[in-house]
């Protein structure tokens, strides 16, 4: 199977047109039927990795060097958007902008509330979360004690960290490996607003050769 059938294929086991692929990616539908049929010999990488991260396979398994991907198991995806970049260290203006579009497996979510997801941007959580790793937020103004949070602070800040209620006080807890990150504690005099729960969380992974592949965690 040649990489436009395996292009071909996927799209269509999304249920994604060629104009839907090509918006994504940045093309038009004339470019995505060259791709499909295998009119551009030598595809460049810089082509390929994109499709890839929409088709949700990755680079290696479109050119055919992938073989266990060849049987992908299909299932229901949701497409959810990837909103503006926020800190994983020093809390960053927040301004819900639509960077791209993800798509995430719906067994995987156990809930009908707002999905969207928050590309982490810092180190302040690395134990849990890396620099450019994706996470899945459910849009909700509560959290429980101990829970991963998406955290608005004095009105324009946000943040990734594991909320912990203690009287009168929110603390804002970091998970990292480097030292320099402390905790932040907010009193009732700030305002501290809870924007979503992480329920999840895409990794990216990449090799020497800059081949990526994407794994889905569930908190």
């Amino acid at each position: 199977m040649s990489i436009g059938q395996r292009i071909k294929n996927r799209r269509k086991e999304m249920k994604m047109s060629a104009d839907d692929l090509g918006e994504k990616i940045g093309k038009n539908r004339a470019t995505i039927y060259r791709y499909e049929k295998d009119e551009i010999e030598n595809m460049p990488y810089d082509v390929i990795e994109p499709i890839a991260k929409v088709l949700r396979v990755s680079p290696a398994y479109l050119m055919g060097w992938d073989k266990e991907e060849n049987n992908i198991q299909t299932l229901p995806v949701r497409e959810i958007p990837i909103v503006s970049q926020i800190s994983a260290g020093l809390p960053i203006y927040a301004e819900e902008n639509i960077l791209e579009h993800t798509y995430i497996a719906t067994k995987k979510l156990n809930t009908n509330k707002e999905i969207f997801g928050l590309r982490v941007n810092g180190d302040s959580m690395d134990k849990e979360f890396r620099d450019g790793d994706v996470v899945i937020v459910e849009k909700d103004s509560v959290v429980e004690n101990g829970q991963i949070a998406v955290i608005q602070v004095n009105g324009y800040n946000a943040t990734v960290k594991r909320v912990r209620y203690e009287k009168d006080r929110i603390i804002l807890i970091p998970e990292s490996n480097n030292p320099a990150h402390y905790p932040q504690v907010y009193s009732q005099d700030d305002e501290v607003k809870i924007i979503g729960k992480v329920v999840s969380s895409q990794k990216f992974y990449w090799n020497h050769k800059r081949f990526c592949a994407i794994k889905f965690i569930v908190l």
